[in-house]
């Protein structure tokens, strides 16, 4: 499981959504420990409830003031559960949560009404979020569902090209 991010909110920045931010910290957090301990199924329940705080964080207003530490929310939290399914031998339910991060970012970041500083953070995520694709495609080989949503983001990373061309 990855561990969970020290988001280092600074307390004037963080004031609005410190309480959702920290609820997803600590949910996650003891997610973890359940893991730690063995605890396969507490971990996998925690998750669940920090993947439902991360969701909250971005339909919130949270997320155009701190969509860095938002989205790191909702990418850690898919993993995280996608992991511990894949230990459950739940591989279809593993990857529907890996592509489930992925389309997510790219359609944030295709939404009219993302800010651009929520558009960087979302390709600056989707980053990980296609390392963890390619990733899992190394491991267990080509699944149509992964194949889809790749061929999406190389869609999207090609029209992002066309638009702004390198200097």
């Amino acid at each position: 499981m990855q561990a969970t991010p020290d988001l280092g909110l600074p307390a004037a920045a963080a004031a609005a959504g410190r309480t959702s931010l920290e609820h997803w910290e600590h949910l996650a957090q003891r997610a973890h420990q359940h893991f730690n301990a063995g605890q396969l199924e507490s971990a996998l329940a925690m998750q669940v409830k920090a993947l439902h705080a991360a969701q909250r964080l971005l339909a919130g207003p949270l997320l155009a003031q701190q969509p860095d530490h938002c989205l790191a929310a909702w990418v850690v939290s898919h993993h995280n559960l996608a992991e511990l399914l894949s230990l459950r031998q739940q591989h279809a339910l593993a990857i529907d949560y890996l592509c489930e991060a992925h389309q997510g970012l790219l359609d944030l970041d295709r939404a009219c009404h993302g800010t651009p500083e929520i558009r960087s953070a979302a390709w600056r995520h989707m980053r990980e979020t296609h390392g963890a694709l390619l990733q899992w495609q190394r491991q267990h080989g080509s699944q149509p569902q992964v194949d889809a949503v790749l061929q999406a983001s190389a869609r999207a990373f090609g029209s992002l090209a066309s638009t702004h061309p390198a200097h």
